[in-house]
């Protein structure tokens, strides 16, 4: 979408929730990320526990840790990147994530590439971080959610109670939804890669497409319906394996 100077966007910024879209976003660069453009969709200023990025690599981008004790989830949605993780070296090509444990030591390296990356915060509670993990999207089986096969989901990180967070990948046939309104003090941050649909956020109702990020925060009504004449697909985060802070 093409804003035009006309002063209109679909994003909408709220206390419990947020819709960023495309026209909206305003590159940033940091020093540790040399070549590299980033936006910030959501991050600990807007109320969040965590980070959602979309970072655009150039030639001889570079990537290193901004905080110590996070750790990463990134996708790459194009190209290609070397990774360096505590002396081992992965290349993660399209369509492939990768899971960095806090307070690794790591690098990455590439000449293109445009990746999709959550942080946050290592929660131990009282368990050692979980190893590097690397994977492509294509060796994780998309089940029927709920046995509802117009709602397929994808679990890309382990059913593992070392890790403090999943990030899941749903996949819904036109006309597929959520099977109810949900509540929980768990935080979402989502990213629509394909298709649209209506998202109810509390008592507002979305249409969303491809490229629309969400936040929602903790208690936050959610429901989602997949519209149009294609499949809609999206990756979000959530809170995993740990009790609410007190």
């Amino acid at each position: 979408m093409t804003n035009n100077h006309t002063g209109v966007t679909r994003s909408a910024i709220h206390r419990d929730h947020a819709l960023i879209c495309p026209e909206s976003h305003v590159p940033i660069l940091f020093p540790q990320w040399p070549n590299c453009e980033t936006v910030v969709l959501i991050s600990p200023e807007m109320g969040a526990k965590f980070s959602q990025m979309l970072v655009r690599c150039a030639k001889d981008a570079q990537l290193q840790p901004l905080k110590a004790d996070e750790e990463l989830f990134i996708l790459v949605q194009s190209g290609q990147i070397d990774l360096i993780c505590n002396g081992q070296k992965i290349q993660v090509n399209q369509d492939e994530f990768v899971f960095i444990p806090a307070a690794s030591s790591w690098q990455i390296n590439t000449d293109a590439a445009e990746l999709l990356v959550f942080s946050k915060p290592f929660v131990a509670g009282n368990l050692p971080s979980p190893d590097l993990l690397h994977k492509a999207l294509s060796d994780v089986p998309a089940e029927p959610f709920l046995g509802d096969p117009g709602a397929l989901l994808q679990v890309l990180l382990p059913d593992d109670p070392a890790f403090d967070w999943g990030i899941n990948l749903f996949e819904f046939v036109p006309g597929g939804t959520l099977p109810q309104v949900e509540c929980h003090f768990m935080e979402h941050g989502l990213l629509l890669l394909a298709g649209q649909g209506v998202y109810r956020l509390g008592e507002h109702w979305y249409p969303v497409q491809a490229g629309d990020a969400i936040w929602m925060g903790p208690y936050l009504l959610q429901w989602y319906a997949a519209t149009g004449k294609e499949n809609s697909r999206y990756i979000y985060y959530k809170e995993m394996n740990r009790a609410p802070a007190p």
